[in-house]
């Protein structure tokens, strides 16, 4: 442990206080068990298998948006609309490639070149929506299409990026190029580009986004912003029983997502029978539920290492002090993750090296002992000095959503800032005001955010390639060296492209990979008896088993 952790309880205690005040205001399996007496309801509900199979589970974001199309790094997002809106493959428990909306894809080697890949992508031909309408190529390309033309302004862009063209070719088949042979780049939007109805989605007056029409296994039935959302297995389900993966199983009849940002209270919900279901619990409250807690029973909890990384952006743009790169570099001088970990996740938590993540492919070892802005305070305030910085002169905005670990992040985060005489300030917001906020220079200097590390590291990277956006990366600049090292770097996979794109990027100081969480899943065993996480670290409720399968 480095010497910050003296000032260790000072940062732990003001972060948690911090915490508080703003919530006022505006892999390894471990048995465990239920809070025996507790809750009617949850006695009720062992006595025998209710008439309607529900599962209720407690999430810690809002989708902030119903839409296809709209800004989408909410983890709500992608928690919730993955069983309503469906994508046109998946990647499954396995790591691997799935069918979904798409029957087949394969290369086109005879019309491929180096800056135009060329896929023969097939539909099933009797893919329908909740109100009955068909989907056809045509319905592809209208999607992948509005998808890029939504994108250019946010960090979603990455999702269409690699799009060079996409043409339909027959009735349920299609021809999709990529700009360039980038590793990851085809599946990435084969993955994550919502396919809808173009007939549905320009009929509905707001882009879906209060009442989403998909081809999902599940509807929206009723969404209360901040609260809960609630969907409801769609009956008329297109694809044939014995064709479904794992994200298209209707295992349950209903699914109650509600928001709760504090452990806590996920807790207490958990011992009182309110969720059978909490996938993002800190230690302190899970360990009630581990073996020997005290509320142990009927409970199972399952811990592993986050495929996330907890990250902060740098706004390198003129808009902030942090344009000049000395003082950029002295702030993440100043974070000491070691104590950052053990204030914010009770030391449960395992630091980054670089941008990405030694769980992601390209991620090279030798990484793990460059100087990746070690906490060195001395060096923090020479620099300052060389920028001509006196204590006080400057004060930076932390913008961070109402995620309870990134709150305490942006806290303890400002308070480390104290120690070389910068100032900061908090600013927190849901989450569909926060993806606005974060791609605009003028709303913050730094910015807590969240990132996936897994499959190839490039993939991550690609919030930094300006190409993607209309006007600037994620760290709100344009680097046209950047960019290439990047590009490069995707489609070669070679070590020394890929150090040199990781180096240049560290150096600039455009990004600070903070560290990965421990997540604790913890379960109803009364209810749930096999329980399936997908690689985002969400319970998939269709695909898990119950006391009535």
């Amino acid at each position: 442990m480095k010497k910050f952790c003296s000032n260790l309880a000072k940062f732990g205690i003001a972060a948690m206080m911090a915490v508080s005040m703003t919530a006022c205001s505006g892999g390894s399996t471990e048995p465990s068990g239920q809070n025996a007496g507790t809750s009617t309801a949850a006695a009720t509900a062992e006595a025998e298998v209710p008439q309607e199979k529900v599962i209720k589970i407690a999430t810690t974001s809002d989708p902030g948006s119903l839409g296809a199309f709209d800004e989408g790094s909410s983890s709500g997002r992608w928690t919730v609309l993955a069983y309503t809106y469906e994508n046109l493959i998946y990647q499954g428990t396995d790591g691997q490639y799935h069918p979904w909306l798409a029957k087949s894809w394969t290369k086109n080697e005879a019309e491929s070149t180096p800056t135009h890949v060329v896929y023969d992508v097939e539909l099933f031909d009797y893919i329908t929506d909740f109100n009955g309408n068909n989907i056809t190529a045509d319905d592809v390309v209208f999607s992948f299409n509005e998808c890029l033309t939504n994108g250019t302004g946010n960090q979603h862009t990455a999702l269409t990026g690699n799009l060079d063209s996409i043409e339909k070719t027959g009735d349920y088949t299609f021809k999709l190029a990529v700009n360039s042979e980038a590793a990851g780049g085809l599946e990435q939007m084969m993955t994550q580009v919502m396919i809808v109805s173009q007939k549905e989605y320009e009929g509905s007056g707001d882009c879906m986004r209060s009442n989403p029409i998909g081809t999902g296994a599940y509807k929206v039935d009723s969404w209360t912003t901040g609260s809960s959302i609630i969907l409801t297995k769609n009956e008329d389900y297109w694809q044939k029983e014995e064709l479904r993966g794992e994200v298209q199983k209707q295992n349950v009849d209903r699914i109650e997502y509600y928001f709760v940002t504090e452990s806590t209270q996920m807790a207490i919900g958990l011992e009182t029978g309110i969720y059978d279901v909490v996938t993002n619990l800190n230690f302190s409250n899970a360990s009630r539920f581990m073996e020997g807690g005290e509320s142990s029973e009927g409970f199972t909890v399952t811990t592993q290492r986050d495929t996330y990384i907890q990250q902060m952006w740098v706004n390198r743009s003129e808009e902030s002090p942090l344009h000049d790169l000395r003082i950029a570099q002295a702030v993440l001088y100043a974070i000491d993750i070691d104590a950052l970990i053990t204030a914010v996740v009770e030391g449960h938590g395992e630091p980054c090296y670089c941008y990405g993540s030694d769980l992601s492919i390209g991620f090279q070892p030798n990484w793990k002992t460059d100087d990746y802005y070690l906490y060195n305070l001395p060096k923090a305030k020479e620099l300052l000095s060389e920028a001509g910085v006196k204590d006080g002169d400057i004060s930076l905005t932390i913008l961070c959503d109402t995620d309870e670990v990134r709150s305490k992040i942006a806290q303890v985060i400002k308070l480390m800032l104290t120690e070389i005489g910068i100032n900061a300030e908090v600013t927190s917001f849901e989450q569909a005001l926060w993806n606005t906020y974060q791609t605009d220079p003028t709303k913050f200097d730094l910015n807590i955010s969240y990132n996936g590390a897994t499959g190839y590291i490039t993939n991550t990277w690609r919030q930094l390639d300006s190409t993607r956006y209309a006007e600037h990366n994620m760290a709100m600049v344009r680097d046209n060296t950047l960019d290439s090292l990047i590009q490069k770097a995707s489609i070669s996979q070679d070590d020394a492209d890929l150090d040199a794109a990781k180096q240049y990027m560290t150096e600039n100081a455009y990004h600070y990979a903070l560290f990965h969480k421990e997540l604790n899943f913890v379960t109803n065993s009364k209810l749930i008896t096999k329980p399936l996480f997908n690689l985002r670290g969400n319970i998939i409720p269709g695909a898990s088993e119950y006391v009535w399968n």
